[in-house]
């Protein structure tokens, strides 16, 4: 059973993070593996990720994604909140495999303000640019390491308009798909205690720098001078 708080404990904060993109028949097998260890808990997943005009952190995302910032907030189904209707804002920062995160629950229409007094000073003025949607299903047996598998992963424009009072929830509420990822993107977040030997030779030998944002923006950039 998993026994440490969903998405707060330390691993989740300050981590070293390794990335692989699958196939789904390998991700399946994975999947078996991991479930010696535990049964995986499932949640849908919404991001909104937030930029200024100038693209500067999808920029950063898509030529540097080692070392790079993002902004986002998530939503969780079911509610993952302490309070119901409740987002997470969240600043991710990368460097060298190792991330770190600040992380507020908040009401979404809370966010804008929240964003404009805590990151605007330093990051300029943010807006919603792009959203994903996925599966995720989340292996955690220890403090220590923790692995999550994230399928049916789709891209969506996003607005301020996700953020009104009367807006619908964000599950089944995004516009449609700008694109899509057929594979399986498998994250393996690990303390100073390592993993696994074997999912720690999985993970080095088949480590990518894939990131959705940077992938959204990419399905974005390719809707556009398509004309879609």
């Amino acid at each position: 059973m998993i026994t440490h708080p969903f998405a707060e404990s330390g691993i989740t904060n300050l981590r070293q993070e390794l990335k692989l993109l699958l196939d789904p028949d390998e991700a399946d097998s994975v999947a078996g593996a991991l479930g010696r260890y535990m049964p995986p808990q499932e949640s849908g997943i919404v991001s909104v990720y937030f930029d200024s005009s100038s693209g500067a952190l999808a920029r950063r995302a898509a030529s540097t994604p080692e070392d790079c910032v993002k902004v986002r907030t998530k939503a969780y189904a079911p509610d993952r909140s302490a309070e119901q209707g409740r987002v997470v804002l969240e600043l991710k920062r990368e460097r060298a495999r190792i991330t770190s995160k600040q992380r507020l629950w908040i009401r979404p229409g809370e966010v804008p303000d929240t964003i404009a007094s805590a990151l605007a000073p330093t990051f300029g003025a943010l807006a919603p640019v792009f959203a994903t949607s996925y599966r995720r299903r989340v292996y955690q047996a220890t403090p220590n390491w923790r692995v999550t598998m994230d399928d049916r992963l789709t891209f969506h424009r996003a607005s301020w308009s996700l953020f009104a009072d009367d807006a619908p929830p964000w599950h089944g509420g995004l516009g449609p798909a700008i694109g899509d990822e057929p594979r399986v993107v498998l994250e393996l977040k690990f303390g100073p205690e390592g993993l696994p030997r074997w999912l720690a030779q999985l993970g080095w030998s088949r480590a990518t720098t894939y990131s959705k944002f940077a992938a959204a923006v990419g399905h974005g950039a390719q809707g556009r001078s398509t004309g879609a």
